[in-house]
């Protein structure tokens, strides 16, 4: 039994099979080479797969292919491609040729945000990327390049490292036929091209954090730590091998990631280049069912619908398992377990540390609420909770999640005034992160510290009044979001759907919470004076409720009042 909030994972330290990403993919083209590795499914129903000896073909003669072009070792590889199988070969064949790859995204017209993130990656040297809705992605970047070649280099004074532009995919433009395009250089092989040997210690890649302001942050992370974290020790069991997995979140994401590839597993995910499907949820269904995947990767919105259709699964539905992170669990999403799955991992993880904890959920009404687990068996991981002096609080008092470990991220690429900010001086990870610890060991994740609302000398955690109010007749879902107030600092804000076929009104919400404030004194003492309704609400790309963007109409619409 414990007193305090820390908890250290002791254990011998893992041994690893293979040093490298790069061996690990060898092993499996010679142990499986006619399996399927990853297997991308159209809406029409086609399918496109990669087997284990063709990605590792592929990624070689990517890595020459860079090489040849005079792509040097732990320049960056910047890669803004949808899920595709020309995506693992530029990644992985990336790391082959001891570059860093990087997937990226950019959205502004201008550019702006593109010149921004190649700032901050200062050495990245090529630029990979498909031509986007109607072209958007080209029309951006040309915009900013002084002078664009048929071989593929370029010149551009407002990002001056960048030497090669790469398409992937433009054939359906004809206009953008000057585009040196991926697939044309992968049919070349150059034997004379030797590739570099690939230390353990090298980087195996960038990840981009799922921020929603700002230029994102670049997390750094070598071959040997992410081998131990997700691969060959066995920590997750989501990348166990007996499963088929199904995962249609964006490669560049981390929970997107394909980590299937370094345990052998076979990974099923939506192409990136089809139409979408006008009812998406049956299309996965379909998906998996024709797959027979048995194991998904869910974030809640996923499994809230299929909580609501898990009447509609058929009779020969496979899924054994579902894994979900990202926010806190609510009791409400651990109805999933039932026809919709036979267990769910709710695990809890971050870009920067990994896995932390884990609970396993075979019946939902053991559960409780933003409930994480124990930690993973990973020796030498400690976490603690924290008071706002760092000092370790009770077991059951709530406080700011620290973790520590050999197996994190080693900081922020090029960024050490960020990086020294999220660290104390004794290598403690500050999550920012709001949660407890029981005497049992067992993890509570409530909430971010910077979502924190103050409002009248109160401290709201606004993910506590959410899962109330989602309790409320006719609420679908809640964010709560924060309006600046020239007296109470901030005041909150309501943001709703309403559940189908209902009709509710903000005088009918305002009663509920009045009303379920008077039965449970202290569970929250602040209530929403403003209130909005959506048909549904923003995602990050990631497919993360994207808060900032609620809290930004929130403020157009209340402060202008």
């Amino acid at each position: 039994m414990f007193t305090r909030s820390y908890i250290k994972v002791d254990g011998p330290p893992v041994t690893l099979k293979h040093q490298t990403f790069p061996e690990v993919i060898k092993h499996y083209a010679e142990t499986k080479p006619d399996d399927e590795s990853v297997v991308f499914v159209a809406t029409d129903g086609t399918r496109e797969c990669v087997k284990w000896l063709q990605l590792y073909q592929m990624s070689q003669i990517m890595a020459k292919v860079l090489i040849k072009i005079g792509i040097q070792k732990h320049e960056v590889v910047a890669i803004n491609v949808r899920c595709c199988p020309e995506w693992l070969y530029a990644t992985f064949g990336a790391m082959m040729a001891g570059a860093i790859p990087v997937s990226i995204s950019f959205t502004y017209t201008d550019g702006s945000d593109l010149i921004a993130l190649m700032k901050k990656m200062e050495t990245c040297s090529l630029l990979i990327l498909d031509p986007g809705a109607d072209g958007i992605n080209w029309n951006i970047l040309r915009t900013l390049l002084d002078e664009y070649k048929a071989d593929g280099k370029v010149k551009s004074q407002k990002m001056p490292y960048l030497r090669y532009v790469l398409g992937v995919r433009f054939d359906g433009h004809p206009e953008l036929s000057n585009v040196l395009g991926l697939r044309d250089l992968l049919e070349e092989d150059h034997c004379d091209v030797e590739l570099p040997v690939v230390k353990p210690t090298d980087v195996c890649g960038l990840f981009q954090t799922s921020g929603s302001t700002g230029v994102p942050k670049l997390v750094t992370y070598i071959q040997q730590s992410s081998l131990k974290m997700f691969c060959e020790s066995n920590v997750f069991e989501l990348l166990n091998p007996k499963y088929i997995l199904f995962n249609d979140r964006p490669f560049n994401w981390g929970g997107g990631y394909p980590w299937s590839i370094f345990t052998g597993q076979t990974r099923v995910t939506l192409s990136g280049y089809c139409d979408p499907s006008k009812d998406r949820l049956s299309h996965v269904i379909d998906v998996i069912v024709k797959e027979r995947c048995s194991m998904i990767f869910a974030l809640p919105p996923l499994m809230h619908e299929l909580i609501k259709r898990q009447r509609d699964l058929p009779d020969d539905w496979p899924i054994e398992g579902i894994l979900t992170a990202g926010q806190p669990l609510t009791k409400q999403l651990a109805d999933c377990v039932g026809k919709a799955c036979k267990f769910l991992l709710c695990t809890y993880a971050g870009t920067e540390f990994g896995g932390a904890t884990e609970a396993n959920i075979t019946d939902p009404n053991d559960f409780i609420e933003y409930g994480c687990g124990k930690p993973f068996n990973i020796p030498g991981l400690e976490i603690k909770i924290v008071d706002e002096n760092a000092e370790i609080v009770p077991v059951n008092q709530r406080g700011e999640i620290y973790i520590r470990s050999d197996d994190m991220f080693t900081g922020y690429f090029n960024d050490p005034e960020k990086t020294k900010a999220v660290f104390n001086e004794d290598g403690w990870y500050k999550t920012d992160d709001i949660g407890r610890m029981t005497e049992d060991g067992e993890f509570f994740v409530e909430g971010r510290k910077s979502n924190m609302i103050i409002s009248g000398g109160f401290n709201v955690a606004p993910e506590i009044l959410e899962n109330v109010m989602k309790t409320f007749p006719g609420v679908d879902s809640v964010i709560i979001v924060p309006v600046p107030d020239d007296v109470y600092y901030q005041v909150l804000c309501a943001c709703i759907v309403k559940k189908e076929d209902c009709e509710i009104s903000e005088e009918n919400v305002r009663k509920y919470c009045r009303e379920y404030h008077a039965d449970k004194p202290g569970l929250f003492t602040v209530l929403p004076k403003y209130y909005m309704f959506f048909e549904s609400f923003p995602e990050t790309r990631s497919g993360k409720i994207h808060r900032k963007e609620l809290e930004k109409i929130a403020l157009q619409r209340f402060v202008s009042e």
